[in-house]
């Protein structure tokens, strides 16, 4: 019977646990955290429940007052009915949140015990090679002499034997671990994401809370609360700039006037046929989004990130190299035809919680490797050879073409809410439940909203 593995064979093995051991440094430091009981999960999950019942009851009523004829008392009513539907929102958001740091609390606990798990079999793997490296190392006649029989010696073989396997097993269990690390990691990062965005919807919701009140006391300080006053200023009535201004709190912030919003947005949506109010509530509440992150930076509307750090390197730090490359390749593709330095153009920065990565483009935030699929179609609508993602007339055609591909050209309430949940979940209906269908409820929810309130100023 052959002695044990040779060296080289043990050496090989050593180095597989020496990578393994590397894997430590993946993990994210335990920390102490009750996680919330499944009858606490079920009172939130009923009280999201309850809240969403009470926002369609509005919706209801909201469909209904609307259609009624125009008066001062259906305008009021109307606002009041959204007030309340805002603030039923926010709540529901609020319960979402604490629903997602809870998956985050859980979710960390799992890769903390995952950690503990992988350091207890390193630490038995480096017992178990240090006792197959003493032995092995011994020649035959050496581990002959150092038993007192034969019997003895055949034991010890055995026990060898053991080792190995135990080593080969442990290091399977390793891999099963890693990949379980790597998915919890995912889910993790999935979680952040949610978590930002949910805080993020929640604070245009306050944002346009306020301007529903602003809008109501306007309202009657115009009319003195009087019918005919108002159905005077509703004959005359013309686009109103200084309410548009308002309504595009966000695009005005980052660097695109109200001015120049409707006027591109007017373009954008005649050549892709759908409506000029739809395209500019979406462009709203999605640089909303973004900017309550503060991935887009007041006074620009390009963003202050850099390809490099917000793109390249985030996603090589989430461990997606494939990404990494494809968004690289697809913005210096971008970048050469347009005759730009690729280190000077600005994209949106990374999510400062470490959930996202940046690298969007322009007022519309495409990603490099999404304008591609829509570079030579907007091309052919603005004459712009190449189109220029940084471009506001570019930017805001790209947008009308991709929620005029997911249905917005009927025009219809129906329509434009399938293709706003497409614009954010990349399929026309929102998932089944988590974070992730709040989050595409509540954004079509906003953005039809802001459709009919940004349609009373401009037709």
């Amino acid at each position: 019977m052959k002695h044990s593995s040779s060296f080289a064979n043990f050496l090989r093995t050593y180095l597989k646990i020496s990578l393994i051991a590397m894997i430590a440094g993946f993990f994210i430091p335990a920390f102490s955290y009750a996680a919330p009981s499944d009858i606490q999960k079920a009172s939130i999950q009923q009280q999201m429940d309850q809240l969403q019942k009470d926002i369609d009851n509005l919706d209801n009523q909201l469909g209904e007052t609307r259609g009624k004829k125009e008066t001062l008392a259906r305008e009021l009513s109307i606002i009041d009915i959204e007030y309340k539907k805002r603030q039923l929102e926010i709540k529901q958001l609020s319960l979402e949140i604490a629903q997602t740091e809870a998956d985050i609390g859980q979710k960390n606990q799992t890769i903390s015990t995952l950690q503990k798990k992988i350091i207890t079999i390193r630490e038995n793997l480096r017992a178990n090679v240090m006792t197959l490296y003493k032995e092995s190392s011994a020649s035959l006649i050496e581990a002959l002499l150092s038993y007192s029989s034969l019997s003895q010696f055949f034991s010890s073989q055995n026990n060898l034997e053991n080792i190995q396997a135990e080593i080969k097993n442990a290091l399977s269990d390793m891999r099963v671990m890693k990949s379980s690390a790597e998915t919890a990691r995912d889910e993790l990062q999935q979680y952040k994401e949610q978590e930002g965005q949910l805080k993020s919807l929640r604070e245009v919701e306050r944002r346009v809370i306020a301007q529903n009140s602003k809008e109501k006391s306007e309202l009657l300080k115009l009319t003195k609360g009087k019918e005919a006053l108002f159905q005077s200023i509703l004959s005359q009535k013309k686009k109103n700039l200084a309410s548009l201004k308002s309504q595009l709190f966000y695009l005005e912030r980052t660097g695109v006037s109200a001015e120049d919003a409707l006027k591109f947005a007017e373009l954008a949506a005649k050549r892709a046929g759908i409506r000029t109010e739809f395209l500019l509530a979406l462009l709203e509440v999605e640089t909303g989004r973004q900017y309550a992150d503060q991935v887009i930076t007041a006074g620009t509307h390009i963003g202050t990130g850099n390809w490099r750090t917000d793109l390249y390197n985030c996603y090589v730090n989430l461990e997606k190299p494939s990404t990494a490359e494809k968004q690289k390749t697809a913005f210096f593709s971008i970048t050469e035809k347009l005759g730009f330095d690729p280190v000077k153009m600005p994209v949106s920065r990374k999510y400062s919680n470490g959930a996202g990565c940046g690298g969007a483009m322009g007022p519309a935030q495409f990603l490099p490797s999404t304008w591609l699929l829509f570079e030579n179609r907007v091309s052919k609508l603005t004459g712009h050879k190449p189109a220029n993602p940084w471009n506001i007339e570019d930017a805001f055609t790209a947008s009308a073409i991709y929620l005029a591909d997911a249905g917005a050209t009927t025009k219809t309430e129906a329509g434009e809410q399938r293709a706003a949940r497409a614009y954010i979940s990349g399929r026309p209906t929102c998932p089944a439940k988590g974070g992730a269908r709040t989050i595409c409820l509540r954004y079509s929810s906003q953005i039809l909203s802001l459709t009919k309130s940004i349609a009373r100023d401009i037709n």
